[in-house]
């Protein structure tokens, strides 16, 4: 949009945004608290300069008519919230259970939906509010949180935490690095977190933008931490970063490799999971998160040590390496993925795409400790193993494979005694 146009677009004040929506002032506040409507602030500004851009307010219009419908004529003195109104149990991770959080009956909402174009946050049936990203801009989804992109959190300090992957500027098809956005239960933009870290291997230099692959959220209101995974856009580096809930960094891991999932397993401790570039296997390890500003077990000198991380290393590092069908097939790194489980984190390495999420994989079963329990192959694997028989690309039986019993064991990195290999099935 050129700056005339942008001028054109805008909107400098309550009631210039009113008579556009042919409403009163008082009219398009009450959407703006209550369904979300697309107004901001001026930056260091009072809390009454404001201004709207025309376009978002029809995107917003469109996507929220059946709310601002219910709306339209009721007075805001005698309008109330039905406090008999059923909100469905809204169900986050945390540690190796789940907690149930259930939202005032002012505050309920079921499902939050993330588009390209809009956050929509919903209960049941009905539209509560949603906001629209700048016009002329489009957002994807984290991969591992295409199911449940936000965190509603209904306790003393309510909020809504929401990840974009990555934005993408459509006039140039521009790529910017994913976002945090922090709401009000109303649908108020509180604040936003995009990284624009800089990573220095050797004499290469990565920087943004950097793709969210997953977020989790632990603690109280007075206690509560994110941390947030996401890997560079073209190359291997990626970041965890730990940061509170005024969007404040409070620590900083690297991993040589694509990180796709984090897990809270405590208050102390953190659970990472991807791919290790140097180790060239899936990967699994457990942070200390008071002492996260660091890298993964790395040589130093190596290509794949960061010059400009922090000191501090994973309490424990586990490398599952590829398998003979993942390599002699030509798929892409075995990439890590968390199944948590009655006391257990079991660990599916996949050896060959079949999709986004799914695949022929093989399975690890570890303590909360990272210690393995077992492994083993699944039967799809097997199915493979023999496809590639008959293509003459193996060429020895399941029966007769020397990974017949499963995988031959993983790689271990622990703080003190670095690398040991742990034999399939052996702790």
């Amino acid at each position: 949009m050129s700056d005339s146009s942008k001028r054109t677009d805008r909107l400098d004040s309550w009631k210039a945004i009113a008579e556009y929506l042919q409403r009163t002032e008082r009219t398009g506040r009450r959407w703006e608290q209550e369904l979300g409507l697309p107004v901001r602030r001026v930056p260091g500004a009072r809390g009454h300069s404001v201004f709207a851009f025309k376009s978002e307010i029809d995107d917003w219009l469109t996507t929220s008519r059946r709310s601002v419908a219910d709306l339209r004529e009721q007075p805001a003195e005698t309008r109330t919230w039905n406090p008999w109104i059923p909100a469905a149990a809204l169900v986050i991770a945390a540690a190796l259970g789940w907690y149930t959080v259930r939202p005032r009956a002012s505050e309920s909402l079921s499902r939050i939906e993330l588009t390209p174009a809009a956050v929509i946050a919903s209960d049941g049936d009905v539209t509560r509010w949603t906001y629209a990203f700048p016009a002329g801009e489009r957002v994807s989804v984290p991969q591992e949180r295409q199911r449940d992109p936000g965190d509603v959190f209904a306790d003393q300090d309510p909020a809504v935490v929401v990840a974009t992957s990555l934005r993408v500027r459509t006039a140039d098809e521009t790529v910017r690095s994913g976002e945090l956005l922090w709401f009000t239960p109303r649908g108020i933009l509180q604040r936003s977190l995009s990284l624009d870290d800089r990573l220095r291997y050797g004499r290469n230099e990565y920087g943004e933008p950097w793709g969210i692959t997953d977020f989790r959220v632990f603690g109280s209101p007075s206690t509560r931490r994110l941390a947030v995974a996401a890997h560079h856009y073209r190359w291997w580096p990626s970041i965890v970063a730990l940061v509170d809930d005024r969007a404040q960094r409070r620590g900083t891991f690297v991993n040589a490799g694509w990180l796709e999932r984090v897990h809270w397993l405590s208050r102390d401790r953190l659970l990472v999971a991807g791919f290790s570039e140097s180790q060239d296997g899936g990967m699994v390890g457990i942070l200390d998160a008071h002492a996260v500003n660091g890298q993964s077990p790395e040589t130093p000198g190596s290509q794949f040590f960061c010059t400009t991380c922090g000191p501090d290393r994973p309490l424990r590092y586990v490398v599952m390496p590829r398998s003979e069908v993942n390599r002699v097939s030509g798929s892409r790194f075995n990439r890590a993925r968390l199944e948590l489980a009655e006391g257990r984190i079991v660990v599916r390495t996949i050896e060959v795409p079949l999709g986004e999420i799914e695949g022929i994989d093989a399975i690890y079963e570890f303590t909360p400790n990272l210690e393995l329990v077992h492994s083993r192959f699944s039967d799809r694997y097997w199915e493979m193993h023999a496809v590639l028989e008959g293509r003459g690309q193996i060429h020895h039986t399941r029966e007769n494979c020397p990974d017949r019993d499963g995988p031959r064991g993983v790689r271990v990195w622990e703080l003190g005694t670095g690398w040991r290999t742990v034999a399939s099935g052996a702790p």
